[in-house]
């Protein structure tokens, strides 16, 4: 059998199961707390002018993670500029040399593919870290993964010459 109470609220009437005797119960009218009777209590009735439970909702919502320290500044980047917006003394990207290195690492340079690669992911890092222009992080990523390509393909061409170079004899 439900057991029935009124809001201190709003004075509306609940009904709540018996299984939730001697538990809060929330009001969906008006969001009061009210504690349930159990089955031997009457219920509390409604006060006219106040709820006692008032003094239970805080003034403002808490913050759990305010008293946690924030990420430590950029000393590149101004705390005025927003996210992802690259300060005016930002280092200009290299992206198209290197793109420019991985292409020629492929076609005929083998070595400029690794330079490729390592100032790529150089660059990657301080694009990243804010210290360097963001414009070029596109290119630069292109540049390092045709890089990458080109020292493979080297890796892969050096045996194979010196087999070919071996049969010619």
């Amino acid at each position: 059998m439900p057991i029935e109470l009124s809001c201190t609220g709003c004075g509306q009437t609940l009904r709540v199961g018996d299984e939730h005797a001697g538990k809060k119960a929330r009001c969906p009218k008006c969001g009061s707390i009210a504690t349930v009777p159990t089955a031997g209590e009457s219920p509390a009735p409604a006060p006219s002018d106040a709820s006692p439970f008032d003094t239970d909702k805080p003034a403002e919502p808490v913050n759990p993670f305010a008293d946690l320290p924030g990420p430590s500044p950029n000393p590149y980047q101004s705390p005025s500029s927003p996210l992802g917006v690259t300060p005016r003394y930002a280092k200009p990207h290299r992206g198209g040399l290197i793109l420019t290195f991985g292409i020629v690492g492929i076609l005929c340079c083998g070595p400029f593919g690794i330079a490729a690669w390592v100032m790529g992911s150089a660059d990657l890092k301080e694009i990243r870290a804010g210290r360097m222009d963001r414009s070029g992080e596109g290119l630069t990523q292109a540049g390092m993964i045709v890089g990458i390509i080109a020292t493979i393909l080297l890796i892969i061409s050096i045996p194979l010459n010196l087999i070919i170079f071996a049969g010619s004899m």
